[in-house]
């Protein structure tokens, strides 16, 4: 509630809304003319959604219907408000490539040098792709959603955490990131400081701010939420170096991933 509380003082004082996707812990989906009443949204397109975010959307958009001054699909494009600059990714998957969530549109904002990147739920990243446009994208401070582990054994697996460890070390590399801010998947997982181990390590070394938003405000860590419902694979909570590349090893021979991965995992993770 204090932090619903704070969103809605925010919203009431801005001129625009920015709705990357249609999951209802990303949006408030009520006719609330504080959040919505004259702004202008700029907004996920509704033409490739799966069949859930789709139906949460037509709701959504009926529900406020009248509020807004204008509802812009905003993929692809870039917008100027004054001297701020906002600019959208085409969609991204929200994880891997066809992922059944969907996709997502990931949101810059720049004013004068300055560049703040909000992933939104890319999920890890899983997708290289992603990781890359991420860390092509110039931005000195990047949000990011981390990889949902508190799920593993359900919904999620080692092969996928693997990956988007090697990715979110991709993104510690680019040469302009100061911070790198992980939340959201990943802080459902009380276990996720030593499974990201390897993660705070690489950072350290490249001299970057890495951590959750308590972490890098130096507050406590509060977990939102507890484990999915399925038995995790037995094994300790960290993850080394030779752990990840067993994990790969076994997801190569069985044509889950390429090759390039055993090799970006020494590149870019064990420097």
């Amino acid at each position: 509630q204090q932090y619903l509380e704070a969103v809605t003082s925010s919203c009431s004082d801005s001129q625009i809304i920015v709705v990357s996707h249609y999951h209802l812990d990303h949006f408030v989906a009520e006719r609330n003319p504080r959040l919505y009443s004259g702004k202008t949204i700029l907004a996920k397109s509704v033409d490739d959604l799966p069949a859930r975010q789709a139906a949460a959307a037509r709701r959504f958009f009926a529900t406020i219907d009248g509020l807004p001054s204008e509802i812009v699909w905003a993929d692809g494009r870039r917008f100027r408000f004054g001297k701020t600059e906002i600019g959208f990714s085409n969609p991204v998957w929200h994880g891997g490539v066809e992922a059944q969530p969907g996709k997502v549109l990931m949101t810059e904002v720049q004013r004068g040098s300055t560049k703040v990147l909000v992933a939104s739920d890319v999920a890890g990243p899983v997708s290289r792709d992603t990781a890359e446009l991420i860390a092509s994208l110039g931005a000195q401070e990047v949000i990011l959603d981390g990889y949902p582990s508190y799920g593993l054994g359900t919904f999620a697996n080692l092969r996928d955490l693997v990956c988007s460890i090697i990715n979110v070390c991709r993104i510690l590399a680019a040469p302009q990131l100061r911070t790198l801010l992980i939340d959201h998947h990943l802080a459902r997982d009380p276990d996720y400081p030593s499974r990201f181990r390897l993660c705070y390590t690489r950072a350290a070394a490249l001299r970057r701010r890495f951590g959750t938003a308590a972490e890098l405000t130096g507050q406590a860590n509060v977990f939102s939420g507890t484990r999915a419902r399925g038995r995790e694979p037995a094994r300790k909570p960290e993850l080394s170096i030779s752990d990840c590349r067993q994990i790969l090893e076994q997801a190569t021979t069985a044509g889950e991933i390429d090759g390039d991965w055993l090799a970006e995992l020494d590149r870019l993770v064990s420097q």
